[in-house]
């Protein structure tokens, strides 16, 4: 009867350590699933930041050809004042 009793209470413990290692693989699959949300969110926000930055650049580049015009235009006058500026001042 001793011998049963051991036995049980083995079997007891080891069924204890059976249900304390199901709770904390239980904990880590909702670890792990709160951390696969957090990943998508980053994703989700990473391709709302790629596609913003698509758009700024697409905006720089019609900028920069129209401001390189404009810059050239500026030059030619400033250069052309100065040259009447310098034509008239030998007169």
């Amino acid at each position: 009867m001793d011998d049963q009793i051991l036995r049980l209470n083995r079997i007891e413990e080891k069924l204890d350590k059976v249900g304390e290692a199901v709770v904390s693989l239980a904990r880590m699959e909702e670890r792990m699933i709160t951390l696969f949300k957090r990943m998508d969110t980053y994703d989700q926000q990473q391709s709302l930041l790629e596609q913003r930055v698509a758009k700024v650049e697409v905006a720089h580049a019609s900028t920069t050809a129209s401001a390189s015009w404009s810059e050239r235009i500026v030059w030619i006058l400033v250069l052309a004042a100065f040259a009447s500026l310098t034509f008239i001042g030998k007169q």
